[in-house]
């Protein structure tokens, strides 16, 4: 698609699309004030709900002296205390950019959030909003492996950069976009850091449990991809699901417990974590936990003591020393007064690499931008990182770690155990399976 075919594209959804868009949008409320907050240095936002049972609504129309991010959040929904935090993350990545940076080509940057509620088709709506209601030049968030797939989907459409919060392979493989990009890790990279360490570690027997939704079961897949990969002797016990928002893990515990399994894969996030582990530490599980998302801060503040000695891939670690971790380490904290969240630093870095594309292309096209991105090298919080040309993935370093008891704070803490490199961690262009389309 050309930049002048995808301008009159957008124009014309701008013009007639606005109120069938609206129309879509009935039933899908956001709640806890979401729906378009906007803030123009990413501090104090200015609430703006747009009724779903008005037949009528003005369309915010861009401004040639600011840069429109349209972030998407799920701060209802299952995700919720994740959407919490990621909203957080944006607020200071905006403040960031516009305060250290200077904005983007010497505009200020102009936040706008939507609630996806954890849905596709919300989320996808939310994204059609933000286009046609608030006309943002960039969409960045998520979480849920499918609402990124979505959205996705609806970016490439209408022509619009897409940063993406979700770890599933196909976001950036089979299912790859060239308006796409991933500076979060993916599922393979997140496996690839742990697997190998665990089965060296924790032994060579595991079960496998995940919630049955894409998140899980991408865990599941990439996770045996991993030990096939990492070429050491290895057992599957059992492999098992549950629901999503499950709340009595007590069967599937008992079958763990009279197993001969060395160690858990533990495959979800959100309250379904918090439930197991609560459980896990009541019911005295004698096997050895190992999960994805325990360095998560939501999560670890809600699991307390019982996500204490169960291991993790870290995503992001406060303490980690790098003159730019400092940065958003400092500004976060001085807002918020707790410690930063991988979370925010994926807010915070896909803002920062989409300001740097496009300060290289010198333009907010949406071809000039893209082209700028593939092999922007950069260095962010947790490492040098660079964002692959043939699948629009961030490659870098991976971490394992452990949860630890309080320390600074009244939550868990997490210590890093072990450093994967980048490569290591990385699949090949060639294992992605990604064949880019044209933009």
């Amino acid at each position: 698609m050309s930049d002048s075919d995808w301008l009159s594209r957008r124009t014309v959804l701008k013009q007639a699309g606005v109120g069938a868009g609206l129309v879509g949008l009935a039933g899908c409320s956001s709640s806890g004030g979401d729906g378009g907050d906007e803030g123009d240095s990413g501090g104090e936002d200015t609430e703006t709900e747009a009724s779903m049972d008005e037949t009528t609504t003005t369309s915010s129309s861009g401004s040639d002296d600011e840069v429109r991010v349209g972030f998407l959040h799920p701060t209802s929904g299952p995700f919720a205390a994740l959407g919490e935090a990621q909203q957080r993350g944006s607020e200071v990545a905006t403040a960031h950019v516009n305060d250290d940076l200077g904005g983007i080509l010497g505009n200020n940057v102009r936040r706008f959030v939507e609630d996806t509620e954890g849905d596709p088709s919300t989320g996808r709506e939310m994204a059609r909003r933000h286009v046609e209601t608030n006309d943002v030049d960039v969409l960045i968030g998520g979480v849920s492996g499918a609402v990124n797939l979505s959205v996705a989907d609806y970016a490439y459409d209408v022509g619009v950069p897409y940063f993406a919060y979700g770890g599933p392979e196909e976001i950036t493989g089979e299912e790859c976009l060239p308006t796409t990009f991933r500076y979060q890790y993916s599922d393979a990279q997140i496996a690839r850091s742990g697997a190998e360490w665990a089965l060296e570690n924790l032994g060579s027997r595991v079960w496998i449990h995940i919630a049955d939704y894409a998140f899980g079961q991408s865990i599941a897949r990439t996770w045996k991809d991993a030990f096939e990969a990492s070429g050491l002797d290895y057992t599957i016990v059992n492999e098992t699901q549950t629901p999503l928002g499950t709340s009595d893990y007590s069967a599937v515990i008992s079958q763990i417990q009279s197993s001969d399994a060395d160690w858990v894969l533990q495959g979800f996030s959100g309250s379904d974590a918090v439930n197991f582990l609560s459980q896990a530490e009541q019911f005295e599980l004698g096997q050895d936990i190992m999960s994805t998302t325990n360095t998560y801060l939501p999560l670890r503040q809600g699991a307390g003591s019982s996500a204490v000695g169960t291991y993790t891939t870290i995503r992001y670690e406060p303490t980690y020393e790098s003159e730019a971790n400092q940065m958003l380490v400092d500004r976060y904290t001085s807002t918020f007064d707790e410690p930063p969240t991988d979370f925010a630093l994926v807010m915070w870095s896909s803002l920062r690499l989409y300001a740097q594309a496009a300060e290289s292309a010198g333009s907010l096209e949406t071809s000039a931008v893209v082209s700028a991105m593939e092999g922007l090298e950069s260095d962010e919080p947790m490492g040098s990182t660079t964002m692959r040309e043939c699948d629009h993935q961030a490659v870098r370093d991976g971490f394992v770690g452990r949860i630890t008891e309080p320390d600074q704070y009244d939550w868990p803490g997490q210590e890093i155990v072990a450093t994967r490199t980048a490569d290591d961690i990385t699949r090949t262009c060639e294992e992605t399976g990604c064949d880019l389309p044209s933009l």
